[in-house]
């Protein structure tokens, strides 16, 4: 496993690119709630601060390598990944306080097609921001708290499935964003979960051009049970490669698991610049008794109103991930596209991870 350890180059703003005060403010509060983090634990005394750091929390390196290969035209890709993954429950006397969740990760590609638009190209190396935010919850016992920091926007299955640093991925990149700067209401209540956020719509960046924002929620049944359904909401002008574009979704997702077996669905609708979109995935999986492996099957469906007609896409992905020792994970994932909306070509791409966390 070949890890780049490259030191990260400041991200530069998009050219014609505004930054906000408020931006900076999200920024800052993710580490006012690291210090803090720290300070409350460690209040007897300087020398209490690594046991105060530590009190209540996890945390784990993360590296992995991924390796894409295209049947079709032969063309490799790879993607390496350097990572902090830092979880910590705050406390004092009367309960929990809240939660911090920090991950850095430092991204290197190499010659990756296409690559996400805050990396400069194909053979960039950036720091990205999977997930570092602060989830307050002394309101009412859990069921009103405020979110604040980079988070996933709530929408979908994405909602109660971590895919993070995973070749499983659902539905974000029909949405074109999948976490965002921002702030959230959320909470658990004992028939419904819910979580409601206005986010800055530019994803890993702070700095962006434009105005972009992101109105998102879901409300659904609580995420322990065996069957899980959610409604779904998105609105907003996201920032990528080509510019703002508006995108509206409102979606509906089912969550079924019965003994090792998990079935999903989701079913979503809207427009993109006022262009309507139908998109729609299954997925049938299955874990052993150890669940240190997982197989399973997606198919995706496309729809797109284009010049007055309906054109339709279809994407199957199997795959399979083995934790074979407890922290170090193989996964492999084919994906077969069927059907392309507006090509002939039809890529099949063979995808290899190995990923490690200390």
């Amino acid at each position: 496993m070949a890890i780049s350890l490259i030191v990260p180059k400041r991200t530069s703003a998009v050219d014609g690119g505004v930054v906000c005060g408020t931006d900076y403010l999200l920024l800052g509060a993710i580490l006012v709630f690291t210090f803090f983090s720290v300070i409350t634990d460690a209040y007897s005394g300087i020398a209490e601060i690594g046991a105060g750091f530590s009190k209540n929390s996890r945390w784990a390196i993360d590296l992995s390598s991924r390796v894409v290969n295209d049947l079709e035209s032969h063309h490799s890709a790879s993607t390496h990944v350097l990572g902090f993954d830092y979880h910590k429950v705050l406390t004092d006397d009367f309960g929990d306080i809240g939660t911090l969740v920090f991950q850095p990760y430092i991204v290197k590609l190499n010659n990756v097609p296409n690559p996400p638009f805050f990396f400069d190209d194909g053979d960039d190396t950036e720091l990205t921001w999977r997930i570092a935010n602060f989830n307050y919850t002394a309101l009412s016992e859990g069921k009103f708290n405020i979110r604040a920091g980079h988070f996933e926007i709530p929408f979908g299955l994405e909602q109660n499935i971590d895919s993070n640093g995973t070749l499983r991925q659902y539905t974000f990149s029909d949405r074109g964003i999948k976490a965002d700067w921002g702030i959230s209401i959320n909470g658990i209540l004992p028939s419904l979960e819910y979580e409601v956020a206005l986010t800055r719509g530019s994803g890993n960046d702070i700095e962006s051009r434009g105005d972009p924002y992101v109105f998102a929620g879901r409300i659904g049944l609580p995420s322990h049970r065996n069957l899980i359904a959610g409604l779904s909401w998105f609105h907003g002008d996201v920032l990528g490669g080509n510019g703002i574009t508006k995108r509206d979704r409102v979606g509906l997702d089912v969550a079924y698991y019965q003994h090792h077996w998990e079935l999903l669905f989701e079913l979503s609708g809207g427009d993109d610049d006022g262009g309507d979109r139908v998109n729609s995935l299954m997925e049938v999986s299955w874990r052993n008794a150890k669940e240190n492996l997982h197989l399973y099957i997606q198919w995706i469906h496309l729809r797109l109103k284009q010049d007055s007609q309906w054109e339709a896409g279809d994407d199957v992905k199997t795959g399979i991930s083995w934790r074979f020792i407890n922290d170090f994970e193989l996964s492999a994932q084919y994906q077969k596209q069927i059907d392309m909306i507006g090509q002939e070509d039809k890529p099949a791409l063979f995808i290899l991870q190995v990923r490690w966390r200390i």
